[in-house]
């Protein structure tokens, strides 16, 4: 990625916003076009906690370390 039109994006957001969301497309699909995957699933995780909880500990590949937590 050409850190320049990064660069030119970031000085736009103030002034510009839609032609620097539109540069910042730009300089995200030049990554993505040279890759050879691209990841088709992004997953979203919802974790609801008490207060009574502690020591909560998230891992991005085993989610909640529930051996890991403590309730009062």
């Amino acid at each position: 990625m050409s850190c320049g039109r990064a660069r030119r994006a970031l000085s736009l957001e103030q002034a510009d916003p839609a032609q620097a969301a539109a540069r910042w497309a730009a300089v995200d699909r030049e990554p993505t076009g040279r890759a050879p995957w691209v990841p088709l699933y992004n997953p979203r995780d919802l974790t609801v906690l008490s207060a009574r909880v502690g020591n909560y500990q998230f891992h991005p590949y085993w989610n909640v370390l529930i051996d890991q937590l403590w309730v009062r």
